[in-house]
């Protein structure tokens, strides 16, 4: 895999793992305000970083594999679909809310699952686009 398409992925990875661990920690916090729990940030990042594995595990992979590299790929591909199809039905479910009596101002998690959204089929991009040999 080229150096730049493993960045392009390290970037979806951070991107991903910290909009997770940013929002699931704030929900936390609403939920609870007065009683926040000690290990509550090593949790969201902890959970932002298993959710974005799809991004960057196929980064670790050298490309003297080329075998374990394809099969990875492909799983993580397909780990990016179903994340692609989460991230999706946030963005859908704000367009119809727009579209219905109740529209306003674009909602952050509208915004967070658009970024997020792109950010999986542009992995999806990367991961499936077939090499080229020289």
């Amino acid at each position: 895999m080229r150096p730049a398409f493993r960045i392009a992925l390290l970037i979806g990875a951070t991107l991903c793992a910290a909009l997770v661990a940013l929002f699931g920690g704030s929900f936390s916090l609403a939920v609870e305000p007065h009683n926040p729990a000690s290990g509550l940030s090593a949790f969201w990042l902890f959970t932002g970083l298993a959710v974005a594995a799809p991004f960057w595990v196929s980064t670790l992979i050298p490309s003297r594999y080329p075998n374990v590299l394809r099969r990875c790929r492909k799983a993580c591909a397909l780990g990016l679909l179903l994340l692609g199809g989460l991230f999706g039905s946030i963005v859908v479910h704000h367009l119809q809310r727009g579209l219905s009596a109740f529209a306003e101002a674009p909602h952050p998690a509208f915004v967070q699952g658009a970024v997020l959204t792109l950010s999986c089929l542009g992995g999806l991009l990367i991961l499936l686009w077939p090499e080229r040999r020289r």
